[in-house]
């Protein structure tokens, strides 16, 4: 009977038989291999067996089934493939070991070929009669459940316990109120940062939150203004407008319209793998240098100067510097108490509002000391009431003039609001839909244009304070928005004395949290082509602007990509001493090898770019051991995909051993690599018995025609 061992990242494994049926896969504990682990769904996947083989099948899961790094909807399972689900690798392993001469792919193309033929027309036919024994008495039934199937896949939050389990209404309302305690001065904050009225920022945590809460996968996201969109959406529209004019604020609104409709339509097309060109160094270069160019932005409030516009921001640092002399004591005083407050707050109690408490305490000694009448700039009158609903005036030409800043922050945003998403979710044990998070997010902006708001997206710092306080569904993100709502309608006037200061001092604080030094550090000592990456997006940022840094970074990541894979890791592999194992000389020196016999494994898929690099390390070889090798096998285990280009070479290759009298073996071919082969005619010209499934099989193959069985220390490379 055929078994399948299941691996945790802890080394652990377990053994499960494989008998004629399915064998259900995921985190429900009634599932037959139960996984145990976030990044695997409820109902993950399924294997199907009987006397033919065996197919696992992908039950729409959130973070996907690989086999190797490609990811299957449904795959053919061979014995001794490794398949991958969240952090668990699962391996399917025979009871009969096949000798050598059974190890042809010959066979394997017939089975998989039979038993996927066979799946088929089981599952036709098993589909067929249910919808003949449902009859037409049942639609109604079924009309009733779909629409109820429909209403829970739109609005996620409809499904109540089934979906979140138990909850606290008490602790969700408790959460909801502690976000809205940091949400009011920072969202001012950042609408100030952005150029536009402080009742903008109110405006943008009320209907946008709601819209997202509704539709969004995140349980406890809490979106709104941030300071990466505010900050890109000044520098944006500053270069086409005056910041805080009526044509400033109308392009803000249409701006703002332009990005979630683009959102909107991506998450409609499924194009959630966007986020990828996003990589990680690129994000985090991305934010610090954001970071960075906000807290220099907001040097003028804390000196108490009057603020110059200038088209680079090293010129902006050097003319607060040159009229360092005309800073207001008040004025700087007050913000270098505020962040030391703030800081503190952070210090020593993180749950405690200390933003609303540090704009109520300088509210109230800015209005009974007057410090307005001494050089201390304050908010002045913001408007009370709901905000004026209205759909902005779509006009193409400035459309068309928005509409690379509108892609790059979909984009940025959507990239922040998933990263906030997959930290809580693996966190607190659930998934994140990236098309869905997508759609919301689009629907929260269109909201946030309609309802005098402007750009909208996921917040890491309010949501972990959600999280904090207690929240497990979206219902404190709705009631964080009614408080908005309340707060809007009546308290706004309240805020009338509030010193400008105190806002940029919230600014510094909350940008500086952008800059993680820990991963910076980490991503150094892992891999330092990330670091770097990070550093030349970060300066490019700095030096060029929020846009160009940004696509630089980006640009920068890609041909990093590329480099990388024309010139794929190779190795020369050898047997461990009294096992099966092969594995590279260089790193096992006790690794034997086989007089006249070469194993290279190489690590990438096979493509027109990397095909001059194949070539020339197969030439390398063939020279290095001119006279000697007989025969070399290819590891092609970690090679997902095979373009026509590299399969040309290997046809071109494989006739120069012909004439060197070299014998081609090709190992551990994957199904996708395989059918390109036999289409291409390479498995016909080689032979069916020059295709195996281990290494192991080939090099015994090679040990039976040529009679060499002796073993040596290994090849150098």
């Amino acid at each position: 009977m055929n078994k399948v061992t299941v691996r945790g990242v802890d080394g652990s494994h377990r053994d499960y038989g494989l008998t004629a049926g399915t064998l259900a896969i995921g985190r429900d504990p009634a599932s037959a291999i139960h996984l145990k682990d976030s990044q695997v769904s409820w109902k993950h996947a399924v294997l199907i067996s009987d006397a033919n083989g065996c197919i696992i099948e992908d039950l729409g899961s959130s973070n996907g089934t690989f086999v190797g790094s490609h990811r299957v909807q449904r795959h053919v399972v061979h014995p001794g493939e490794r398949i991958k689900i969240g952090p668990y690798e699962l391996m399917l392993q025979s009871a009969q070991v096949p000798s050598p001469n059974s190890a042809s792919e010959r066979t394997l193309f017939a089975a998989a070929d039979h038993y996927v033929q066979r799946h088929e027309q089981e599952q036709d036919a098993s589909v067929q009669a249910a919808v003949e024994k449902a009859g037409a008495a049942a639609k109604p039934t079924l009309e009733v459940r779909d629409w109820r199937s429909l209403t829970k896949r739109l609005f996620p939050i409809a499904s109540g316990k089934a979906l979140y389990g138990d909850f606290q209404l008490r602790t969700e309302v408790l959460a909801g109120i502690t976000v809205a305690a940091l949400l009011v001065p920072q969202g001012i904050a950042y609408a100030l940062l952005a150029g536009l009225p402080p009742v903008m920022g109110l405006y943008a945590a009320i209907l946008p939150m709601i819209m997202y809460a509704l539709t969004g996968s995140g349980r406890q996201t809490s979106t709104g203004p941030v300071t990466v969109d505010s900050l890109m959406l000044v520098l944006g529209l500053s270069t086409i407008a005056t910041a805080g004019t009526a044509a400033y604020i109308a392009l803000a609104v249409l701006l703002t319209a332009v990005i979630g409709i683009s959102q909107l339509l991506m998450g409609a097309l499924r194009l959630g793998f966007l986020v990828n060109f996003l990589s990680y160094p690129v994000l985090a270069g991305f934010t610090s240098g954001i970071a960075i160019i906000t807290v220099l932005g907001q040097l003028h409030h804390l000196l108490g100067i009057p603020q110059h516009q200038f088209p680079y921001l090293y010129e902006s640092v050097i003319d607060v510097a040159s009229r360092a002399d005309q800073t207001n004591l008040a004025t700087f005083a007050i913000g270098v108490s505020c962040i030391l407050l703030l800081l503190g707050f952070t210090k020593l109690s993180p749950k405690a509002p200390g933003p609303l408490t540090m704009v109520v305490a300088c509210t109230v000694l800015s209005f009974v000391f007057r410090l307005d009448q001494h050089g201390v700039a304050v908010l002045g009158d913001v408007p009370r009431g709901l905000p004026h609903f209205s759909v902005p005036n779509f006009e193409w030409a400035q459309i068309k003039q928005l509409l690379p800043l509108a892609l790059t922050m979909a984009l940025v945003g959507f990239a922040q609001t998933v990263s906030v998403g997959k930290s809580l979710g693996n966190k607190y044990g659930y998934d994140i839909d990236a098309n869905r998070e997508l759609s919301a997010l689009g629907l929260a902006n269109i909201s946030a244009s309609v309802s005098q708001g402007y750009a909208v997206s996921g917040s890491l710092g309010r949501s972990a304070l959600n999280a904090t306080a207690g929240a497990r569904t979206p219902i404190a993100a709705i009631v964080t928005a009614l408080c908005m709502l309340l707060i809007a309608l009546f308290l706004t006037p309240l805020f009338t004395y509030l010193p400008n200061v105190a806002l940029a001092a919230i600014l510094v604080v909350s940008s500086m949290r952008l800059i993680d030094t820990r991963e910076i550090r980490y991503l150094f000592n892992v891999k330092i082509t990330e670091g770097l990456l990070l550093v030349l997006t970060f300066i490019a940022t700095l030096v060029f602007g929020v846009m160009p840094g940004l696509l630089l970074g980006i640009v920068a990541s890609i041909l990093l990509f590329i480099t990388l894979n024309t010139r794929p890791y190779t190795a020369i592999l050898g047997r461990l001493p009294n096992t099966n194992i092969f594995r590279n000389v260089e790193h096992f020196p006790e690794a034997e090898t086989i007089p006249g016999l070469v194993i290279l494994r190489i690590d990438a898929s096979l493509y027109f770019a990397n095909v001059v690099f194949l070539k020339e390390r197969l030439h390398e070889i063939c020279d290095r051991y001119e006279g000697e090798l007989q025969a070399l096998i290819l590891d092609a285990s970690a090679v997902n995909d095979l373009d026509s280009s590299a399969d040309t070479a290997l046809h071109q290759l494989s006739d120069e051993f012909k004439q060197k009298g070299i014998t081609f073996y090709i190992a551990g071919v994957k199904a996708p690599v395989r059918e390109v082969m036999r289409r291409s005619g390479l498995y016909s010209a080689l032979g069916g018995d020059h295709f195996f499934f281990t290494i192991d099989a080939a090099v015994r193959r090679f040990q039976e025609r040529t009679g060499i069985t002796a073993l040596k220390s290994a090849i150098p490379r």
